[in-house]
């Protein structure tokens, strides 16, 4: 939820972000690279920046599914 809210709040302030979660996959790289202590666990990192619309990969959207078929509701 933080991370969330965290990129809730960027796209506020018109700040684009993708949630990084292969980072997870290669925790010692990115401690070695940030200086994260072994105790620390890494589970994901999120990239920020301003979006360069006039990049083509920019501009590719992705259509949700309808709800009705990713989310059952039992009553």
């Amino acid at each position: 939820m933080y991370a969330q809210t965290l990129m809730l709040a960027f796209i506020a302030r018109g700040i684009a972000s993708c949630a990084q979660g292969a980072l997870g996959l290669f925790p010692d790289i990115v401690r070695k690279q940030l200086g994260i202590p072994a105790h620390q666990k890494l589970l994901f990192g999120v990239s920020f920046g301003y979006e360069d619309v006039d990049v083509k990969a920019n501009t590719a959207r992705v259509d949700r599914a309808p709800i009705d078929d990713v989310v059952r509701f039992h009553r």
